[in-house]
């Protein structure tokens, strides 16, 4: 085996963490009655389609934009993996430095036969949650994140793929706060050392069903959430709004459409 030190010091710690992600955990997992998974997925259970995809929908224009950039950085240099330094921000608005190693040999291959990983992504509806004729254009403010309806209809596929990206952690550890914070990583991102976006996209997904239950316990209790119920608030109308969006659009004539098309593309370019 050839090579610098420093890339046998990465070959070494990529396989090291490889091999932890196929072992299960067996702390979090044998102590079911700590963890809330059971509780959490039978309200996740009795909820609509459209309610699922609210409890799953991320609505933070700083966090998008950081998941874009890292989407960028795959396209311009191939699969790789990421950690994040929150503590050494960037840019205007700053956001967190992004530390990011192009994924070789075994760790490539094993994240190309990821099929969790890939269903999520599959999956996945970026938006911006600015509507009117002042939003045409700014791809800059895309702001929301959801799932398809299809994701969270079959539950227990659902619940597979999340635990297949998780191995086997979604909502089983006892750790995360009530009121996350902007870049809070679980204990099983924080395990894999560098992670996908797909990871890094489900850890995020996991903090936000965990802070829609959360919010509905709050509220049976009689305790004052006011902060939490803005949020579920300003998701609930963000995805009302689009759906109501997508139902006009699709029950247009195709002639309409396209002079629709026509008019949004006219003022699209003089924008620019």
């Amino acid at each position: 085996m050839s090579g610098n030190p420093h890339q046998l010091i990465d070959a070494l710690s990529d396989h090291i963490a490889l091999y932890h992600s196929s072992v299960p955990n067996q702390s979090s997992s044998s102590s079911s009655s700590a963890n809330p998974r059971n509780s959490i997925l039978d309200w996740f259970a009795s909820l609509t389609v459209h309610q699922r995809q609210a409890a799953l929908t991320i609505v933070d224009l700083r966090w998008t934009r950081l998941l874009l950039q890292m989407q960028s950085r795959l396209l311009r240099s191939g699969h790789g993996f990421f950690i994040i330094l929150p503590d050494v921000p960037v840019g205007d608005p700053p956001l967190p430095s992004i530390c990011y190693r192009r994924s070789r040999g075994l760790l490539a291959r094993a994240s190309v036969s990821s099929s969790s990983e890939e269903i999520l992504a599959r999956n996945v509806r970026l938006f911006s949650s600015r509507e009117g004729e002042g939003a045409v254009g700014l791809c800059s403010e895309v702001d929301t994140v959801t799932v398809s309806e299809d994701f969270v209809r079959d539950l227990d596929g659902f619940v597979a793929v999340m635990d297949g990206i998780s191995n086997g952690e979604f909502l089983r550890t006892t750790t995360a706060s009530s009121a996350a914070t902007e870049w809070e990583e679980l204990p099983w991102l924080k395990a894999k050392g560098y992670y996908s976006v797909e990871s890094f996209l489900a850890n995020k997904m996991e903090l936000a069903l965990r802070f829609s239950w959360g919010n509905l316990r709050g509220k049976k209790r009689g305790v004052k959430v006011k902060s939490g119920s803005n949020a579920a608030g300003i998701v609930e109308n963000v995805l009302s709004r689009k759906r109501g969006s997508i139902d006009w659009w699709n029950g247009l004539e195709g002639r309409i459409k396209k002079q629709v098309f026509h008019m949004v593309s006219k003022k699209a370019a003089k924008a620019l």
